[in-house]
């Protein structure tokens, strides 16, 4: 368990720049990097494991440098996406293949084998070979593989995202409760914006190679300081409205914004209450198990709505042509 920070990290390759100026992941904290294809994101793991160098910069586990150490000596757990399971191997032998690697005595690695398939769910299953496996068994002996060595840093990329939904589901509060559990500083990388918010301490947006926001779940869902960040976590709503004595008017509502001027006024959809009224006109609308999402237009500008169907002042069954709004939280970008 060990803090880890980056700081001035510069890689350059054909036509992609990574630039991240600084990012920390703290002591025994679950981090998440989060973005889309080609953003980075893998590319940054890869150099704090030491798979790849940076062109500058500096990586510190703690108050050590790191940029000289190997791989196999910065005594870290990593999962691939693919698992990269030795096939020829059963699944004792797998996760105590890092162990052997280490030369530790043959009753030290019976008991930390053991005590890693009990922390995945896995005991009775040691003499199975991959191929016996699902792929969420599959997943749970590359993480026992990655946890036996007792690592100081766990790293892991797109762990998830050969698995089906409900096994995903399943298997991220796994990796969530050994993480809590062990305490151990994690460093996760997905582009799935649900299983980011459900698992993570604090969340680093990627854009680009470069690193847009980083915060916790909610802050980066409700405050995000750029359009990148709103629409990349869920759906957003923005209007481009003018602000005059430090208040920007949309309909019947008033934003306080402070200022004068140009504002970019960022709201989610869940944040806007439907009401009994006349205020926007109903476009469209899409009902979802339990809930509705509603296109409105109000004053020119299109808004989505979504409320819980024991929510609406109305039957679902029968959506009137004009509603009233009411936007509860609300942030400048």
């Amino acid at each position: 368990m060990v803090r880890v920070e980056l700081k001035g990290i510069k890689l350059e390759w054909e036509d992609f720049q990574l630039d991240i100026p600084h990012l920390e992941a703290k002591h025994g904290e679950f981090l998440t990097l989060l973005g889309p294809s080609g953003c980075g994101k893998t590319t940054t793991l890869r150099i704090i494991a030491g798979f790849e160098k940076p062109d500058s910069g500096e990586v510190y586990f703690g108050d050590q440098l790191i940029n000289d150490v190997p791989p196999y000596e910065r005594n870290i757990g990593i999962v691939f996406q693919d698992y990269a399971l030795f096939p020829h191997m059963n699944v004792f032998e797998n996760i105590a293949f890092g162990l052997r690697m280490r030369r530790i005595p043959r009753a030290e690695v019976e008991r930390k084998v053991k005590h890693a398939l009990e922390i995945v769910g896995l005991e009775g299953f040691e003499k199975r070979y991959p191929e016996q496996l699902s792929g969420g068994q599959q997943q749970r002996v590359a993480l026992a593989r990655a946890l036996v060595i007792e690592p100081r840093v766990l790293l892991l990329d797109e762990p998830l995202s050969n698995l089906d939904a409900k096994i995903r589901e399943r298997l991220r509060g796994e990796i969530r409760r050994i993480q809590r559990e062990l305490g151990i500083t994690t460093i996760y990388v997905t582009h799935d914006q649900e299983e980011a918010m459900a698992i993570s301490d604090r969340i680093a947006v990627m854009n680009v190679g470069t690193v847009e926001q980083v915060g916790k779940p909610l802050e980066l869902y409700y405050k995000p300081k750029s359009e990148f960040v709103a629409k990349f976590l869920g759906l957003s709503n923005i209007l481009e409205l003018k602000a005059k004595n430090g208040r920007a008017e949309f309909g019947s509502m008033v934003f306080n914004v402070g200022i004068t001027g140009s504002v970019r006024i960022f709201f989610r959809p869940e944040s806007v209450f439907i009401e009994e009224g006349e205020e926007g006109e109903v476009l469209d609308y899409e009902l979802l198990p339990g809930r509705i999402r509603l296109k409105i237009e109000v004053d020119g500008n299109i808004i989505t709505a979504e409320r819980f169907l024991s929510e609406l002042p109305f039957d679902a069954s029968r959506i009137p042509k004009r509603v009233g709004i009411r936007i509860v939280s609300y942030s400048l970008l």
